[in-house]
């Protein structure tokens, strides 16, 4: 969970796709997965998460540069969260709240090149992506489940159920990611990006189920009545480092962009979704 948690978000902290001259703000989402697609039963752990990041290109400062350190290459992004997740759905209730704060820096490393003027083809150059991330979701999932019949068999009769069940998770994750990334402009309205990605991780996640209730009915022979209950518990730590790539699409239209982002983690069964949203100037 700790591990998904913190890969939700990779997308959401900096541009990948675009070299802005003012500013830019994004709006992201995204959902991350450890554990077999094939097999979505036997996943180890989920993330969500969504963000608005607002960068500056450092050219607005009145100086050039600080040290070798060009400015007009430097891009500062904020990006921030908390979102209430509250939703019913029929016999289930879910409540949980989803929080994100990150601060990164990106530089261009190489300059770019425009093959074919107006953006008709364009390369963006190489990127270097630095900063840091804290993430924390936690989300409680409560069920009633009431007077459902339960069959045991021919001729042994049937009992109803009056449980509720209560399913707690919380992750808690802080990282430093190390990237690098470039982008490739044709026909001015299509970027194809990419990257790869080193992180420092820091998290915990823990979850619990709590059940209880009681199950009644009338027997073949005779009639039935229990109490029954669970209550398990776990936690866990995040891996301490991860290596990923990512790549994606993005659509442009003057002053504004729509993307979408794929995250796939080495050495590991993360894989995770980032969409947004965009305008730059």
């Amino acid at each position: 969970m700790a591990n998904a948690n913190n890969f939700a978000y990779k997308g959401a902290n900096s541009d990948y796709s675009d070299k802005f001259d003012l500013f830019v703000v994004k709006a992201s989402g995204g959902l991350a997965v450890q554990g077999d697609l094939d097999d979505p039963e036997s996943a180890e752990g989920l993330g969500i998460g969504a963000a608005v990041t607002v960068g500056v290109n450092l050219d607005v400062l009145p100086v050039d540069k600080i040290g070798p350190i060009d400015l007009s290459k430097m891009d500062l992004f904020v990006s921030f969260m908390s979102y209430n997740i509250d939703q019913d759905f029929d016999d289930t209730n879910i409540e949980g709240d989803l929080s994100h704060f990150a601060v990164s820096g990106r530089y261009q490393i190489v300059d770019g090149v425009e093959f074919i003027p107006g953006s008709m083809l364009k390369w963006g150059g190489v990127f270097l992506h630095t900063g840091f991330q804290k993430s924390s979701s936690k989300i409680t999932a409560i069920q009633s489940i009431a007077d459902d019949n339960i069959s045991v068999g021919a001729g042994a009769g049937a009992y109803i159920t009056n449980t509720t069940a209560s399913f707690d998770i919380e992750a808690s994750t802080l990282s430093v990611p190390i990237e690098v990334s470039t982008y490739i402009r044709a026909a001015y309205v299509f970027t194809l990006f990419g990257g790869a990605g080193f992180d420092i991780v820091n998290g915990t996640s823990d979850a619990s189920l709590n059940a209880g209730g009681t199950v009644s009915g009338t027997g073949a022979t005779s009639t039935y009545a229990a109490t029954v209950s669970a209550n398990e518990s776990d936690s866990g730590e995040a891996d301490v480092t991860n290596m990923r790539v990512f790549g994606g699409m993005q659509f442009n239209l003057p002053l504004f962009r729509v993307y979408a982002q794929m995250n796939s983690g080495i050495g590991n069964d993360l894989i995770g979704l980032n969409v947004g949203a965009k305008i730059l100037w």
